[in-house]
């Protein structure tokens, strides 16, 4: 049997914003024709949809930064222990595709900025515009609460915007064969200071992958990097062997020790899948076959 979920960020106000996204991972998961290929493949393929659909932040509809740019993350990994993770990435709609070629490459494990960008350029991948009519208009608006770039000024009111920082993609997938894999990507934050690196591609914090779990993250990145969630599920996995029961026990951890947000999914080497999520609703799909 495969198993293949997929979410699209969590959120804590229903609107007509959230059901986009909702429909959004529905249509991605309605995109895949082959259920049987790898889950690397797979987990890949699930995230680019995802990216390609304007009405989540990642790749093509990625949030803007506080200076107008759309700076991207993605983190890719498999059960035997590879992992790549592309940060900070400009003028493209598909990182997660750039952070597989760096897995490919098995030489470095992260690029970012300046150095991810030339990667991408020297193996094909065209520079793309990512960014949207719909983001730039948020972008405007961003600015009428920030006027000008600094990092001081977010301490004014943390609380709000930390509520905001919920936009992400991820999927998490076990083949036919036993292989397990996980990926996900991110514009960013709400209210991002430029240069500003979340958890969403971070081996063990967004996302992580191991011969136990495969679990890709969403929610307030800063605080899931402090408490390395996608790696606490597999801790918690391992002592209770309940999978449902681990990724709910690592949101109410986020929640008790950080104050934070955050939403999980999740696949386990005996086939286990679960989600969880603090949040009022997380853009969540699954395929069974």
């Amino acid at each position: 049997m495969t198993l293949l979920l997929m979410h699209g960020g969590a959120s804590n106000v229903e609107s007509d914003v959230f059901k986009r996204k909702q429909n959004a991972v529905s249509s991605a998961l309605g995109k895949i024709s082959d259920f049987s290929i790898d889950a690397l493949d797979l987990v890949e393929l699930a995230v680019e949809y995802m990216e390609r659909d304007p009405h989540l932040n990642a790749g093509y509809g990625s949030i803007l930064q506080l200076d107008g740019r759309a700076r991207m993350d993605a983190g890719i990994c498999t059960s035997d222990r590879k992992y790549a993770g592309i940060l900070q990435i400009e003028q493209t709609k598909t990182p997660i595709k750039i952070a597989r070629k760096l897995m490919d490459a098995a030489y470095h494990s992260i690029l970012c900025g300046e150095g991810a960008r030339k990667f991408s350029d020297e193996n094909g991948f065209p520079r793309e515009n990512a960014i949207t009519v719909e983001q730039m208009e948020a972008f405007e608006e961003s600015c009428k609460t920030f006027p000008e770039i600094s990092y001081q000024s977010f301490s004014r009111d943390m609380s709000d915007l930390n509520k905001k920082k919920l936009g992400t993609v991820g999927a998490v997938a076990i083949d036919k064969k036993g292989r397990m894999a996980a990926a996900c990507s991110t514009g960013g934050t709400k209210y991002c200071f430029p240069g500003r690196v979340g958890d969403t591609a971070i081996y063990g914090a967004g996302v992580y992958c191991s011969e136990h779990v495969a679990v890709a993250m969403t929610g307030e990145g800063d605080k899931v990097l402090r408490r390395m969630t996608a790696r606490l599920v597999e801790d918690l996995f391992l002592k209770s062997g309940n999978l449902h029961q681990a990724v709910t026990d690592a949101a109410q951890d986020l929640e008790r020790h950080e104050n934070g947000y955050c939403g999980i999914i999740a696949v386990s080497s005996d086939r286990q899948y679960a989600h969880a999520h603090n949040t009022a609703y997380m853009a969540f799909d699954q395929h069974a076959a």
